[in-house]
């Protein structure tokens, strides 16, 4: 009897054990923004279409997220409209607009000075949820917006998976 209940209490052990080491994050790499860019994300990922207004037309949006616990991974993507397409200070302004909508969705002024394109960057505000961590990196690629985003509650910021986020994004 005491070698059967050994047995059970060494199964538990080893289940407790398996269930410990089952990953929160299961990475897997995903081309996204039309194929331009590959990401790795951790979780399934899902991607959603909208269609947005900007200035007198409209600029059709994808956004790519992944999410773990409260924390959400994304990669959004806007082709460039005709209205936008083969003008570089048209498309130099819709990302500044882009860049300062990010600041203001976490309540914060956007600085005076924003982030260059490509630069990886962080933003400490206030979402619904309460105190919220972003980072972000935006560019401009010859076909579209391209922005990488890490967004969670300020306590619970996974800044390693962050890093493993932002290290996989990449252009093709």
């Amino acid at each position: 009897m005491l070698r059967r209940y050994a047995a059970v209490a060494a199964m538990l052990a080893a289940l407790a054990v398996l269930a410990a080491c089952s990953p929160r994050y299961n990475w897997r790499e995903a081309p996204v923004a039309a194929g331009a860019v590959v990401a790795a994300f951790p979780d399934k990922p899902e991607t959603h279409r909208r269609v947005l207004p900007y200035e007198d037309g409209k600029v059709e949006f994808f956004l790519t997220t992944a999410r773990v616990d409260d924390t959400v991974f994304a990669v959004g993507y806007a082709p460039w409209p005709d209205a936008l397409r083969d003008d570089a200070a048209a498309q130099a302004a819709f990302g500044r607009a882009v860049l300062s909508s990010l600041y203001r969705n976490l309540d914060v002024a956007p600085p005076a000075q924003l982030p260059e394109f490509g630069q990886r960057f962080a933003i400490s505000g206030r979402s619904p949820k309460g105190a919220a961590r972003m980072e972000a990196r935006l560019w401009l690629l010859p076909d579209g917006l391209v922005e990488g985003l890490v967004t969670a509650a300020a306590s619970s910021y996974p800044q390693h998976e962050a890093d493993e986020f932002f290290r996989a994004l990449a252009r093709r």
